[in-house]
């Protein structure tokens, strides 16, 4: 039998306890529906919809593109590697839907320099509507100006020292533009008017020599200028080497023009993450029989009216006449030290690394097409008798030099490559 005091004490706590789950307040009641709707606005906010099918990310995800966290931007990668981003592939020119002239978009200048003044062009002058004519304009009228000038303006003669003038303006108007850090524009200007130049060939020799000096930097050279089509950074990413980075960044060049415009004395000794400077064909050459000279163009293999000026060499020809004029392809007999029967006399053989081979270092099969289908046989090559260039002396092959013939051999590609041989 318990005494009353424990009887009492043994109530109240029986009370306390009572009295405290009767003061529970309708928050913690609420808790559990409180956490069930916490936990449907987490799904939903996870798995909302993101925009319309087929977004950006959609498409980004598809094609195996990652996403730049802090730009949205999309990285690519090159295929089959991982880690440093580097540049997506590219379509060879002419494979995509032809963009606007070069020299259009690189001569949108300031209004300064093409503010023309209200006199009237005289009727049949010739014109483009170009940055050329709006500065052939203004310094004919300067000209007229000047005290002591006829008035008759000199444009009315598009012949004669207007000629020259005209060329002097192109030559001025582009060193402009080399001096405003704009080779690439003054690289097209002039191959603009190098293409509409006709037979002046003494006009076309000036503005062959300035466009040589401005390539020998934007593409034989370490610059990479903006906006320039032709070239590319890359960055060297793990199991690289010149050939692979060649062949995947589909470059139609043969990856010996890396080494060269990178300066680089052993193409194997590249270093990870190192930035190399790509030069992008396809390049097409033009034989000028009469002139010995091989003109190197760059552009898309169908439409010779977009093609960008490059360099030009010295070459040799067939005795009698014997290269043939036309249209032809750089085959797929494309060769580094090649043996070589002669045609005429199959008792004269010459093993590859024989350094008593006619035909030097490299040989580049020609394919005649179009006109020139059915026409094989000849190629272009170099030759261990420099002073035959500038001659008729081969059997109707080109030849070049041997620093030459190194050159061309590393721009014109294989199944590619168009060379044209006019009269």
């Amino acid at each position: 039998m318990s005494l009353p005091s424990q009887s009492s004490r043994v109530g109240m706590r029986g009370g306390a306890v009572s009295t405290r789950r009767r003061r529970k307040g309708p928050f913690r009641s609420m808790l559990p529906a409180i956490v069930l709707l916490a936990v449907v606005a987490i799904a939903w906010f996870i798995l909302r919809p993101t925009g319309q099918p087929g977004g950006d990310a959609d498409r980004l995800a598809q094609n195996g593109t990652e996403l730049d966290t802090d730009t949205n931007d999309p990285i690519g990668r090159p295929e089959g590697t991982s880690g440093t981003p580097s540049s997506p592939p590219r379509a060879l020119p002419g494979s995509a839907d032809p963009e606007p002239d070069e020299v259009d978009r690189a001569l949108e200048i300031d209004p300064e320099r093409t503010t023309l003044t209200n006199t009237e062009r005289p009727s049949g002058a010739r014109t483009t509507g170009g940055v050329l004519d709006r500065a052939m304009d203004r310094a004919m009228d300067r000209a007229a100006s000047e005290p002591g000038r006829p008035e008759a303006s000199p444009r009315n003669n598009e012949s004669g020292s207007t000629g020259a003038t005209r060329v002097r303006l192109q030559i001025d108007t582009a060193r402009r533009l080399v001096a405003e850090n704009d080779r690439v524009g003054a690289r097209a200007l002039l191959s603009r008017a190098l293409r509409d130049m006709g037979a002046d060939e003494d006009s076309a020799r000036l503005v062959r020599d300035e466009l040589g000096e401005i390539n020998e930097q934007l593409v034989f050279g370490r610059l990479v200028e903006p906006g320039d089509p032709i070239v590319e950074e890359y960055r060297v990413v793990s199991g690289d080497s010149l050939s692979r980075i060649s062949s995947r960044r589909e470059l139609a060049t043969h990856w010996k023009l890396i080494q060269r415009v990178n300066n680089l004395s052993d193409p194997t000794r590249i270093r990870l993450g190192q930035n190399l400077k790509l030069v992008r064909g396809p390049f097409h050459a033009v034989v000028d029989k009469s002139e010995f000279r091989m003109d190197i163009w760059h552009g898309p293999p169908g439409d010779p009216s977009r093609w960008v000026y490059i360099r030009s060499f010295d070459v040799g020809l067939g005795e009698f006449g014997g290269t043939p004029v036309g249209t032809f392809v750089v085959s797929a007999n494309k060769l580094e030290n090649p043996g070589w029967v002669n045609p005429r006399d199959s008792r004269e053989r010459y093993e590859p690394d024989d350094p008593s081979n006619p035909i030097g270092e490299y040989w580049l099969g020609l394919r005649g097409v179009g006109e020139s289908a059915g026409v094989s046989g000849y190629g272009i090559h170099g030759t261990i008798d420099p002073a035959s260039v500038g001659r008729n002396m081969s059997m109707g092959c080109v030849r070049l030099r041997d620093a030459d013939i190194a050159v061309v051999y590393e721009l014109l590609a294989e199944r590619i490559s168009r060379v044209e041989i006019v009269p």
